[in-house]
């Protein structure tokens, strides 16, 4: 038998088959309905018997309680799956699957991923295990209330620091201002337009107080930088090291290890791992 690995994020549906047999691939998420995609994984691999999603939005029990970034029509995907195909499905938040992953690789249990992409979110595992928080919205740092901008957050706020430390929120400020020197932070900070530049002080700024919200409140022993964002503008983790004390509180930096996510995809590497609890 196999088993189907899903991870739905902003930019892309990346997807593994994991068993009898190994196939993997991508698609563009804006253009793949999750449940249509499932449906035509399983007529195509008969064999799978069980499917674990990492989604890139609030879930909760099973259901799709948000998306910011993708358009979803299925909400209610576990139940879709299981009375469909009579096959089990586990649904939960790429960023609490990240975490999952990422304690596993730095043998950790006392975590915080922070993750920057299309959107901003963090995952925290404690004692081992996820913190979910009563309707598993534990950790949506994206969502918390920073400083008011031009525009919306795709969740339907103006105020989210999401608008400033993740890469939607550096396209749209690029796209109000008129800029185009891309999400290089590097090309950003030499551009000659001020206002240009500012896009990416400003982000660090907003990366900078995201960190520090999540060590200060859940006093990880290590905080792992990920996302698109991060891994394209390696030198962040290192500013934010060299920045962190004074933003967060003091002594919950004693001891605190900040680094680079080592893993190629760990929202669908946590999806793995979650097919083994089914």
């Amino acid at each position: 038998m196999s088993r189907l690995a899903i991870d739905l994020g902003g930019s892309w549906l990346r997807y593994e088959l994991v068993g009898e047999e190994q196939v993997c691939g991508r698609l563009p998420s804006r253009e793949t309905d999750l449940a249509s995609f499932i449906a035509s994984m399983i007529e195509r691999h008969p064999q799978i018997d069980a499917v674990a999603i990492s989604f890139a939005g609030q879930v909760h029990d099973g259901t799709i309680l948000s998306s910011p970034n993708i358009a979803v029509a299925e909400r209610e995907i576990e139940t879709f799956v299981q009375t469909r195909f009579g096959i089990p499905c586990r649904l939960e938040n790429d960023l609490n699957c990240a975490a999952l992953a990422e304690s596993v690789y730095w043998n950790e249990t006392e975590l915080v991923a922070l993750y920057s992409g299309t959107g901003l979110g963090g995952g925290i595992v404690t004692e081992g295990r996820i913190l979910h928080g009563s309707r598993s919205l534990a950790g949506e740092i994206g969502h918390i209330p920073y400083k008011e901008a031009p525009f919306s957050c795709g969740c339907g706020k103006r105020n989210c620091l999401e608008l400033y430390a993740s890469g939607s929120g550096i396209e749209k400020w690029m796209e109000h201002l008129g800029c185009e020197e891309g999400v290089d932070l590097e090309r950003l900070l030499s551009s000659p337009r001020t206002e240009c530049a500012k896009i990416a002080v400003r982000y660090l700024d907003a990366l900078l107080v995201a960190s520090a919200t999540m060590v200060t409140l859940f006093n990880p022993r290590i905080l792992v930088l990920g996302g698109g964002v991060v891994r394209h503008n390696p030198e962040l983790p290192g500013a934010v090291r060299k920045r962190i004390g004074s933003f967060a509180l003091k002594e919950s930096c004693d001891g605190l290890r900040i680094e680079s996510s080592r893993i190629g995809d760990a929202s669908l590497e946590g999806a793995k791992l979650l097919l083994d609890t089914i």
